[in-house]
């Protein structure tokens, strides 16, 4: 006997454009979390441990956490357009997102748990948008 109640979960097309919607929405919260780090990292308070050289890696601190503030206001501005289902914020966040898992590959050592986080993170919100991508926009309304 079939349900009769609206309880279903969304299927084919709206589910997808469920998981880009979440996709946008994740990505919003962690640009924020991007500039809170950015801004720990810049001013240099103890955030990030310190190492004999003041680096991670080849790169100082202040400038990881510059590049972090840059990435989590694209990353605002990106995933805005994703919950309005642009193409250009689908393009815009697998390229920033390759280029925030590689920040934090290099701060891996001095801040592994979060770094690791973020990664996390960021991979969950690269499948929210890769995968099925034309099925989702047919749910979002295009």
């Amino acid at each position: 006997m079939p349900e009769t109640s609206g309880s279903q979960p969304p299927g084919g097309s709206a589910a997808w454009a469920s998981w880009v919607a979440f996709a946008g929405i994740m990505l919003m919260l962690i640009g924020v979390f991007s500039v809170i780090a950015g801004l720990a990292a810049a001013t240099g308070d103890g955030y990030i441990k310190a190492t004999a050289v003041d680096q991670v890696f080849l790169v100082n601190y202040k400038i990881l956490g510059f590049a972090w503030i840059v990435i989590g206001v694209i990353k605002v501005w990106t995933g805005w357009g994703l919950i309005q289902g642009r193409e250009w914020a689908r393009m815009v966040t697998i390229l920033i997102l390759f280029i925030d898992m590689i920040t934090h590959l290099l701060a891996l050592t001095s801040q592994p748990f979060l770094s690791l986080l973020f990664i996390t993170v960021d991979m969950v919100i690269l499948y929210g948008v890769t995968v099925r991508w034309d099925v989702a926009k047919i749910g979002m309304g295009d």
